[in-house]
């Protein structure tokens, strides 16, 4: 492979101008297609097949115009509404309804007024009915007594001849008994209705807050930008009467940006650590033009993908944040090692060949494993999850091939000009050598002026303590670990937003007018197994209500009515909001009880709503963490056994990537759950964890921790095989990665760290664990915990049963030999 990526990195240093020509066209091409062929991605997450998905797709297919795919507008206003201002509102409302993709409009007013009406209605008849039974209970016994008073022993033929009047008064009576029966069932249904509803209202209280709600043909996260223009334009124009119009997160959800001001910090922050790192504007300005060449490809390419696929606000999100990241780190790495090829004296080409081939092998094994990782996000069997995993693994494909075609093109344009002045005339100094031995020893004092230089820095400073040093990094990590246990999963409501936000107002708003319940109403779908007609499906639709509540619920409605009578849409408003412990619980204590309800009631019953697919798709991918963990740990064992030959070394690395990883997931848990320091990082309410930042915080994790594991002890087994002593070679291999090592994590970090702040909520903490996870596992783990093991482990670090021992001996260690 060395020998391909040394051919490669001459064909294109040949080739120079040729192969940057070819990567502009792929980034003009990757732009036109996103601005041209984009769909725009969706705030979506769901299961095609699921329980909730199918119960939905039937409450569309039934009750089209009160379905669930529907969106909330409050509209309040602070004196009351005036009856210009409920004009306002009904004409927006009728404009609204002729929007596309909006089949029904919940009018505020109108369902007040029906529910002032059916009250009233019920205050009525129940008196009316009470004297229509009285009546009947008399004309019973009237009629009774007149038979009576017939001769005993008659028939009925008899009766009729000599009484007709007798026999038609008691038909009539039976008539009225069946219809005055009727009555009264729907009088107690009313009644029952009523009750279970509770506080339930569309104009709150105080009346100075009207609740819209929009019934939808798709999921409205599925909503274009411009489809959403065009309901904000709709009910905007009502602020210029005096009111105030937010909207739930539903229809505010604005995933059409990409990057915003955060993510532009996160790369100065990254220029300066490079500056700082390669003593020039030119060589710290390299990396990063070239990994947004290479993400800008990939990125563009992902979001053009979205006219055939279905993508979440996150993929092409995820896509550039890992782009990016490794993208530096790649680029770094071939020019840092282009670098001291230059300074020992090679020609240009030839430098290019020899960076490609050496730390080009490295960028091309580490990538791979990205790309594995990432991949193997489709074995959730998660559809949003695999198309997040397989967009993320796209462009991190485009960074590693730019990685090694455009990188070296622009290294050999460049040539020495991406050296200090210092190196400049250090490499005029030096002599071409040999490629085998010019990052090793040359002579007995090279080899002791390099042990000494090592023992200088952070290296010897780490394995002059080693027990202390693995002490330190794991009680730091275990007490980061602890908060993990009370992980919960959760996908993100309107309280997850910003505080500027419509979507954060809404959801304050209704929660202070209507409860927080009303939020996320949970709806259950009641379907009779023998149709009969509306008072028997609203009867039975509250016995089912009745079996299926909790003590969590505030109130019940029956939303709709099918148009063939055979199914009801029962809501169900919980005391707290969707995200709440007891929400969860009431979810579950109702899907346990639905078998038994379905029994006694003769129906089929199923829930749906935004709140219940949030939390079967949270359990969902919670149960395909642990398969998806297995994979990744026992990839990682196989990759660096396979790698460097060893059985502890891969051993110890996926023990670090475990112990780095579970302390991000408690670190998330702290802030974004528990709420420390919250206001520093804009979480505005404490909540479940995003519920796929596990799976994929452990896919990318994975992927970079063996990328700093292969940087830094790549190094120490070379010296190892050139003859140094296992712990001298800690020292050699640190010295030669730990600089690059360093400088990769503090820039990934900077990258991740820019979308902590982003415009998109969703992706503030997936930034948050990923900065962490790499600080943790860069400076805790590779440049700690790693060199003090095999510090201490010695040559049993490197102890591999199935071929030939490597390394050197006391007799032949240059350092020994020096002495």
């Amino acid at each position: 492979m060395t020998g391909a990526l040394r051919a490669l990195g001459f064909f294109v240093a040949r080739h120079a101008r040729a192969t940057v020509s070819v990567w502009l066209l792929l980034l003009v091409l990757a732009g036109v297609g996103a601005l041209t062929l984009s769909k725009g991605a969706t705030a979506q997450y769901t299961i095609p097949g699921a329980a909730f998905t199918t119960v939905q797709e039937d409450l569309q297919a039934k009750i089209p115009e009160k379905g669930v795919a529907r969106g909330q507008i409050i509209i309040e206003s602070s004196t009351g509404f005036s009856p210009n201002q409920r004009e306002a509102v009904a004409e927006a409302l009728t404009s609204a309804a002729e929007l596309p993709d909006i089949v029904g409009v919940l009018d505020p007013f109108a369902t007040a007024e029906k529910r002032d009406d059916v009250e009233e209605g019920l205050e009525v008849a129940r008196p009316q009915l009470a004297e229509a039974r009285t009546q009947l209970e008399q004309g019973k016994a009237a009629a009774a007594a007149a038979r009576s008073a017939l001769p005993e022993g008659l028939s009925e033929e008899a009766i009729a001849d000599i009484a007709p009047e007798l026999l038609a008064q008691e038909k009539e009576l039976e008539r009225a008994e069946v219809n005055l029966k009727r009555e009264e069932d729907s009088l107690v249904t009313g009644e029952r209705e009523l009750a279970l509803s509770g506080e339930t209202d569309t104009i709150s209280a105080d009346g100075t807050a009207a609740l819209v709600t929009l019934a939808l043909s798709k999921d409205p996260n599925s909503l274009t930008p411009q489809e959403r223009e065009n309901i904000f334009a709709t009910f905007n124009v009502l602020e210029d009467q005096g009111m105030t119009v937010n909207y739930s997160y539903e229809l505010a959800s604005d995933v059409s940006g990409v990057v915003g001001a955060s993510e532009a910090l996160g790369l100065t922050v990254a220029f300066l650590v490079l500056l700082v790192t390669l003593g020039t504007v030119l060589a710290a300005g390299l990396p990063l033009i070239l990994a947004l060449v290479g993400a800008g490809v990939g990125v563009g390419f992902v979001y053009a993908s979205t006219a055939f696929v279905g993508m979440t606000a996150t993929d092409p999100v995820l896509a550039l944040m890992l782009g990016l990241g490794v993208g530096i780190d790649y680029a770094l790495l071939i020019l840092y090692r282009f670098r001291e090829e230059l300074i020992s004296g090679q020609a240009i080409q030839e430098a290019v060949a020899d960076a490609n081939s050496t730390a080009g092998h490295s960028v091309l094994f580490a990538g791979l494993t990205n790309i594995i990782a990432l991949a193997a996000l489709t074995l959730t069997g998660l559809p949003f999850l695999s198309i997040m995993g397989l967009a993320g693994a796209f462009a991190v494909a485009l960074v590693i091939t730019s990685s090694l075609t455009l990188v070296p093109a622009v290294l050999s344009l460049l040539g020495y000009r991406v050296l200090t002045k210092k190196q400049r005339e250090t490499a005029s100094c030096s002599q071409p050598a040999h490629k085998d031995t010019q990052h090793l020893p040359q002579n007995r004092r090279e080899a002791v002026a390099q042990l000494e230089s090592a023992r200088g820095g952070w290296g010897g400073f780490v394995t002059r303590r080693p027990v202390s040093m693995i002490l330190l990094s794991l009680a730091i990590l275990l007490i980061a670990i602890i908060p993990t246990a009370s992980l919960r999963l959760g996908l993100p409501d309107g309280s997850y937003q910003t505080p500027d936000s419509t979507a954060f107002a809404a959801y304050n708003s209704i929660s202070e007018h209507f409860g927080e319940g009303a939020n996320g109403p949970i709806y259950a779908k009641v379907t009779l197994a023998v149709p009969t007609d509306e008072d028997r499906l609203r009867a039975v639709a509250l016995d089912v209500a009745d079996r299926l509540t909790t003590k969590d619920i505030d109130s019940i409605a029956i939303g709709a009515i099918s148009k063939d009578q055979s199914t009801a849409l029962l809501a169900f408003f919980p005391a707290e909001g969707p995200s709440a412990d007891s929400t969860a619980e009431t979810v579950h204590s109702m899907v346990e009880k639905i078998e038994a309800t379905e029994k006694a009631t003769a129906t089929t019953v199923g829930l749906t709503g935004q709140t219940v697919a949030n939390l079967q798709i949270s359990e969902r991918i919670s149960s395909s963490v642990p398969l998806y963990l297995g994979v990744v740990i026992s990839l990682c064992l196989v990759l660096m056994a396979f790698v460097f030959r060893s059985l502890l070394v891969p051993l110890m690395a996926t023990i670090g990537f475990l112990l780095s990883t579970l302390a991000s997931f408690g670190a998330v848990v702290a802030v974004y759950q528990w709420g420390w320091l919250g206001d520093f990082f804009g979480v505005t309410q404490p909540g479940p964890i995003l519920a796929f930042l596990p799976i994929l915080l452990i896919g990318i994790l994975f992927g970079l921790s063996v990328d700093y594991q292969i940087f830094i002890v790549s190094g120490m087994r070379d010296a190892h095989r050139a003859g140094h002593l296992a712990q001298d070679a800690v020292l050699l291999g640190y010295r030669q990665g730990g600089r690059v090592v360093t400088a990769c994590g503090v820039i990934m970090i900077a990258v991740f760290a820019g979308f902590i702040f982003s415009h998109l909520t969703a992706v503030r903490p997936i930034g948050f664990a990923l900065a962490l996870g790499v600080a943790m596992d860069a400076f805790l783990i590779r440049t700690t915990f790693i060199p003090a093991t095999m510090y201490l482990l010695g040559e049993k670090a490197w102890y591999w049963p199935f071929g030939a021992k490597e390394g050197g001996t006391q007799e032949e260690s240059p350092k020994h030999v020096a002495q």
